[in-house]
């Protein structure tokens, strides 16, 4: 019985592509790829962190990942696909008698379907109207920054702002001493 040979593509007809942030992190290098033809690269990731994009050694600990859209001119340029925060660093924030308030909410922004995960802490409890009332006050600024592009929403998420907006409309209600958050993803 004969067996079927496999054919295997040398690396010598294989190309090196490199990977480009998308236009709001101004086309910067993120990587490398390696493919024979240039519609292999299609739907690759990569993951870098937001601190060796920026240059900004204090944002280390953010995590974006891009996946290749098209290659153009022996350049794969990519797209967001998720942002997130490490579990162990999350972890590093939870404290003992730290009352902890997670928040996930399905979004259209823009024509685009994206997941949004908040977390809030405080060292005091929480009742069950204070959560329904920072729920509420949350879901009210996600839908404000929401409303435009994505590529703002994207923006306001990697830098701060809008956590900030959620703290400042939140801590009225009950002392908090963090809002994180930590993970943006698109849904396709």
């Amino acid at each position: 019985m004969a067996m079927a040979k496999k054919t295997v593509t040398s690396w010598k007809g294989k190309k090196v592509y490199p990977v480009l942030a998308p236009e709001n992190f101004e086309f910067k290098e993120v990587g490398e790829t390696l493919a024979s033809e240039p519609e292999k690269t299609k739907g690759r990731t990569v993951n870098v962190s937001l601190g060796e994009l920026l240059g900004d050694r204090s944002k280390n600990y953010l995590n974006l990942v891009f996946e290749v859209e098209e290659v153009k001119g022996g350049k794969a340029y990519t797209r967001f696909k998720e942002f997130f925060i490490p579990i162990g660093y999350l972890r590093s924030k939870v404290r003992k008698r730290t009352t902890k308030i997670d928040y996930l909410r399905d979004l259209d922004v823009g024509g685009e379907k994206m997941r949004i995960e908040v977390m809030v802490l405080s060292h005091h409890k929480f009742s069950v109207v204070q959560k329904e009332e920072i729920k509420a006050r949350m879901a009210e600024v996600i839908t404000e920054h929401s409303s435009g592009k994505p590529e703002k929403l994207i923006q306001n998420t990697l830098f701060g702002k809008l956590g900030t907006e959620i703290y400042k409309r939140i801590k009225a209600i009950c002392p908090v001493t963090r809002v994180e958050v930590y993970h943006l993803k698109m849904l396709r």
